[in-house]
């Protein structure tokens, strides 16, 4: 039985203004971080900031071993901390923030499992430069001339995993990073394009020109089209009907979305009925009459709606269209098919 007293926590919630949704979740770098054993270059870098680029020489694919704690310094080992604005523990791979390696120069890596749904907000700082990835994509990078912490937009979507990659040039060693729930922070968007000043450094695109690349896409349209905003040859391919298909896979480029079906044209958007080349042609169509022909729609769209490019109501409407049309029809002196 459901009691006055299983009020009393949601009475005290309310009252005190909390509420599930808006809880903070917060990750940051501390002895629960796995570190591995460092990997050393075989010959130092002679000018250690080239280092420091966005597809670094080592990758969190290598063969890192020795996965164990991470050592943990707290918040004021490094003299970059007190003015990183950024509330974490400065960790390592060994039990000192001192180089190693030659010259002093080393690579580390560091993992922690992570969940989350909705917006965050990244932070990391490290000597020299570093790179933190979830589930294997970039999301924060630090160059070489960087002593104040990174910020960076990061949407999660369930169970991740985090890497954190550290080149180290030499004198201290050492990182740390912060990644908390968005609460407010608004991320600046120079060019207007859609992406993010942060997000742009990360793409390697100009976040004051929302064309990078001058294909007339801006740099937003082609990251959502899977196409390179920094190559003017590779660009999002059009649909000239409007209708959502790019003309490449498009079998009737001239027809938008939401044309019915006839004995003269395509069904639109998803081009059903051309599949059925009903196109008035006397020549080899695949049915012999209407009952065909709308059999072979309505098999067409089946196909498609279980492909998810129909919904069922967009399905159904292209099958009634069919069967109205006169595709198959026999017409008067015309003959069957016709």
């Amino acid at each position: 039985m459901f009691k006055l007293a299983n009020l009393l926590p949601i009475a005290l919630a309310l009252s005190l203004g909390l509420s599930a949704a808006a809880e903070t979740i917060v990750y940051t770098s501390d002895e629960t971080v796995t570190a591995y054993d460092p990997i050393f270059p075989e010959v130092a870098y002679s000018h250690w900031p080239s280092a420091c680029v966005l597809q670094p020489d080592v990758t969190i694919h290598d063969d890192w071993e020795n996965p164990h704690p991470s050592f943990s310094f707290g918040t004021n080992v490094h003299p970059w901390q007190s003015g990183a604005g950024l509330n974490a523990s400065w960790i390592n791979a060994w039990g000192d923030i001192y180089a190693r390696g030659p010259l002093g120069q080393s690579w580390t890596k560091y993992s922690k499992e992570i969940t989350g749904e909705g917006d965050f907000v990244l932070n990391l700082l490290a000597d020299n430069c570093s790179w933190i990835y979830i589930d294997g994509t970039l999301v924060g990078f630090q160059d070489a001339t960087t002593t104040v912490a990174m910020t960076y937009p990061v949407s999660l979507n369930g169970n991740h995993v985090l890497e954190f990659l550290i080149f180290d040039g030499g004198g201290l060693a050492g990182g740390m990073f912060r990644l908390e729930t968005n609460t407010g922070t608004t991320f600046i968007d120079s060019d207007g394009d859609g992406l993010s000043d942060a997000e742009e450094l990360l793409l390697g695109t100009d976040p004051f020109n929302p064309d990078t690349d001058g294909d007339g896409f801006s740099d937003y349209e082609e990251v959502m089209a899977g196409t390179d905003p920094l190559d003017p040859n590779d660009f999002p391919v059009v649909d000239a009907d409007g209708d959502g298909v790019v003309d490449t896979d498009d079998l009737c480029p001239d027809t938008a979305s939401g044309a019915l079906v006839d004995q003269f044209g395509c069904s639109g958007a998803q081009n059903v009925a051309n599949a059925c080349d009903c196109d008035g042609s006397a020549a080899d169509v695949p049915w012999r009459n209407h009952g065909q022909y709308v059999s072979c729609v309505a098999k067409a769209q089946n196909a498609e709606v279980n492909n998810g490019l129909l919904t069922e109501e967009e399905g159904s409407a292209l099958v009634s269209a069919a069967a109205r049309s006169s595709c198959g029809k026999s017409q008067k002196g015309k003959g069957k098919g016709r």
